[in-house]
């Protein structure tokens, strides 16, 4: 009996996960394989979604699928690997063995050098998203009877920024229609808002921005936060009772465990099969994996890429085990879907991220995506069906 343990139930573990029984299965195996995914809770949570004001159906129970595919799930908080002795750590918990090892831990919200957590808000985990629907609902309940809790200022321009700013005006005057007078900023450390996309999809990012009454604040690479108050450079205040960051990510710090080169994100580099070349027992997947797509291209931390990671891990996965060998990554085409409010998004194509489509066909576009692409079927036929390592060209 093999042990696959998969360390993380995210997009990239979860699909490694259902690849791993597929090719099992397909090789005669599976009742030779034991897999085992560790997970902080039990769901997969629609990270993509987290920005959205009614948060539910964006995390779905794991149990759903692992289950009736006979695969363990222990819930639990990894502390550390041995890699050495082939070991996982749980906090508090048993150590758990392992043959091969996938190592999907995704990525967590970092934060600037001058701006701590404390009196902040993300959109990076559900018990996040949740605490600041929360918040805004508690000021729902006070009416906003000052400045500074009509005033919302997000930190961060990126995709995750744009689309968590495009998405308050109308959150809150859902939240309350009666209330005039509230605020919006948006903080960019770069020269200019989009700097990642071509110039026609910045330009049309930017005249959204405008249009939604969203006051841009660029070049802000210093910045200090005190409670209820945010300093920009030039010693420019803005009182808000509501600060999100979105600055990004980095690589969850169980990647620190294993040796071998990484980026300044913390993601480890892998070998073409997405294994870590000092450590042929275990392969990364997802935000943790650094990995390149085509020849001139390193994948991004996103769905989009994490999850095919997984299915390529997964499959890899278990033919290492059983001594067949496995196949390359590859995913050379790259689009982006920016959310940008009510009846508006932006689908961009090649990584010079040049406009396909914007407006109400890109808002269906997205729409899609975030029902239907991220979210496994509920069939399990389907899902393993869709854990087939194919990427289109």
């Amino acid at each position: 009996m093999k042990h696959l343990v998969i360390a993380g139930g995210g997009f990239a573990g979860f699909w490694s996960a259902m690849s791993a029984v597929r090719q099992a299965t397909e090789l005669g195996k599976r009742d030779m394989l034991k897999i085992t995914l560790i997970n902080r809770d039990e769901y997969l949570g629609l990270r993509p979604r987290f920005y959205e004001a009614d948060l539910r159906g964006t995390r779905v129970p794991l149990g759903n699928w692992l289950t009736p595919l006979g695969i363990d799930l222990v819930i639990g908080e990894i502390g550390s690997a041995v890699p050495a002795s082939r070991h996982i750590r749980l906090v508090g918990g048993p150590d758990i063995s392992y043959d091969q090892l996938i190592l999907a831990t995704g990525s967590r919200q970092t934060y600037p050098d001058s701006v701590g957590p404390d009196h902040l808000f993300s959109a990076d985990t559900f018990e996040e998203s949740a605490a600041l629907d929360q918040h805004l609902r508690a000021l729902t309940a006070t009416g906003f009877p000052t400045p500074a809790s009509r005033t919302f200022v997000v930190v961060g321009g990126g995709l995750t920024g744009l689309e968590i700013v495009t998405a308050l005006p109308s959150r809150l005057e859902r939240l309350a229609p009666s209330i005039p007078g509230f605020a919006f900023h948006l903080i960019e450390r770069a020269p200019e808002i989009g700097l990642g996309y071509a110039p026609d999809a910045r330009r049309h990012i930017v005249k959204r921005l405008q249009h939604l009454g969203i006051t841009m604040h660029t070049g802000q690479d210093e910045l200090r936060h005190e409670k209820d108050r945010l300093i920009l450079a030039g010693n420019q205040q803005l009182s808000a009772k509501t600060v999100i960051v979105a600055t990004g990510f980095t690589a969850s710090p169980l990647a620190a465990t294993f040796r071998g080169p990484r980026d300044d994100l913390g993601r480890l580099a892998v070998d073409a099969f997405l294994r870590l070349p000092e450590h042929p027992e275990v392969l990364a997947a997802g935000d943790v994996s650094l990995a390149k797509t085509d020849p001139d291209h390193y994948a991004v931390m996103s769905c989009q890429h994490a999850m095919p990671q997984g299915r390529t891990a997964g499959h890899n996965a278990v033919r290492l085990l059983f001594n067949e060998d496995p196949i390359p990554y590859a995913q050379p085409r790259y689009r982006t879907c920016l959310d940008l409010g009510p009846g508006d998004a932006l689908v961009t194509a090649g990584w010079e991220r040049r406009v396909k489509t914007i407006g109400p066909e890109a808002k269906a576009i997205k729409t899609e995506i975030l029902t239907q692409w991220i979210c496994p079927p509920a069939d399990i036929v389907n899902t393993l069906a869709m854990a087939a390592p194919v990427i289109a060209s």
